[in-house]
């Protein structure tokens, strides 16, 4: 996973990704009203952590299992779909290979179980 890391250009690139990934969701009609009261910003600093341990960057990442920090959500599969489906778009756009964008679909798939609440 570390040429993920690389290839978004590492701390600056992931927080590029992070931007674009969630100015996106934001205008999703769907997916907007996941979002409604959330402080983004402290979000996106908790995503761009998480995803840099997740892309093999460094393991800064000390916000609560995902487990936990989606309990009580009631994210649907359907709403799982299109943030995976967002997020890798994302990356594709921004010059990450298919086949590491094909790795983070797998590796979020895997973490389904503990994100789909509803």
């Amino acid at each position: 996973m570390a040429e993920i890391y690389d290839q978004l250009g590492g701390p600056d690139g992931v927080r590029t990704a992070v931007e674009v990934f969630y100015n996106r969701i934001a205008s999703d009609e769907e997916l907007g009203r996941w979002f409604d009261g959330v402080d983004l910003d402290r979000l996106k600093a908790h995503q761009r952590a998480f995803l840099s341990a997740a892309f093999g960057g460094p393991h800064v990442f000390s916000g609560r299992g995902l487990r936990d920090a989606h309990a009580g959500l009631e994210i649907t599969d359907s709403a799982f779909d299109a943030m995976v489906s967002t997020l890798l778009t994302s990356l594709a756009d921004l010059g990450v290979a298919k086949d590491a964008v094909g790795a983070v679909g797998e590796r979020l798939e895997v973490a389904r179980a503990d994100i789909v609440t509803g």
